[in-house]
């Protein structure tokens, strides 16, 4: 499943088979006309993935998903601290 929404930095879809799921990501914006650091990279990713959960409606996908934001949520919590 894609998503793709012009306006937004990334874009998120899932893949794998039906025993393992994983979120990858695409970068809209070139690397050269952003400076960004990595807190605004996974901030971007999560976005990305909050977008898909709009539109997932498998249950693997959707686990796999929210599995994803999670994880992105507390790694930007250890870089806080």
């Amino acid at each position: 499943m894609n998503i793709i929404e012009i306006p937004f930095m990334a874009e998120a879809k899932t893949m794998g088979n039906q025993k393992t799921k994983n979120v990858s990501y695409y970068i809209n914006e070139s690397p050269h006309s952003l400076c960004l650091d990595k807190e605004d990279i996974m901030l971007a990713q999560i976005h990305a993935c909050e977008r898909l959960l709009n539109v997932t409606e498998d249950q693997m996908d959707l686990a796999a998903v929210e599995e994803e934001i999670s994880n992105l949520k507390f790694a930007i919590e250890l870089m806080k601290s």
